[in-house]
């Protein structure tokens, strides 16, 4: 019996070798569960203004003086940034002493929301220390800021520095590479400005837009 037995499991495995018997397989059960993989990738950004110190130079009373910075931004930001700017000072910008009287006046501070959104910068005249957006590869308001292309255009638009944080530049779109926007100032006093060297600190602000 056990040799029968023997021969019937050989032949088995000779028919299944050649293909005329199908070998045994085991039923197995599939299911599949399906996992979502989510993140945020959450804005960052940076600033620099190119430089701590702006040096205007020496001024003549009667002829205007004039200076710059360019900030850098660079962000993720899926809806851009804006820029913003302030004077440190709650009186004026440039101080020869605490007492405001003695110190460099300010144009008009800036305010976007004037004129219906079209700003209160205007073309240079008379004296003051006054500011501009000459320039921007992320977004120039022009009817903010005027025509002008260089620090000493006369198609420039001017206006004083805020007390506050106040937008000077709105960029509303992303920008894979750093963005530029290039800020001028230009300065004269009257010929009866006390004599002496005057400073002030102004801040930038960039704040990413959802």
């Amino acid at each position: 019996m056990m040799k029968t037995q023997k021969r019937v499991v050989a032949m088995i495995a000779v028919l299944a070798i050649a293909g005329l018997v199908k070998a045994p397989s085991a039923n197995a059960d599939v299911e599949t569960y399906g996992v979502t993989l989510q993140t945020d990738v959450q804005e960052v950004i940076t600033l620099d203004c190119g430089g701590a110190t702006v040096n205007l130079g020496n001024l003549t009373p009667g002829t205007p003086v004039t200076g710059s910075s360019i900030c850098t931004a660079t962000t993720n930001a899926n809806g851009g940034y804006n820029l913003a700017v302030r004077r440190d000072d709650a009186d004026t910008t440039m101080d020869k002493s605490t007492d405001a009287t003695v110190n460099i006046t300010d144009l008009t501070a800036w305010d976007p929301t004037a004129t219906a959104g079209a700003g209160n910068a205007a073309t240079w005249s008379g004296t003051g220390l006054g500011f501009t957006v000459f320039a921007s590869d992320a977004t120039k308001n022009t009817t903010w800021w005027g025509t002008g292309t260089t620090v000493t255009d006369a198609a420039n638009k001017y206006a004083g520095f805020a007390a506050a944080q106040t937008d000077i530049m709105r960029h509303t779109a992303y920008s894979g590479a750093a963005t530029t926007t290039s800020i001028g100032y230009k300065l004269d006093v009257p010929a009866t400005q006390r004599s002496g060297a005057y400073s002030g600190i102004i801040t930038y602000q960039a704040t990413t837009t959802p």
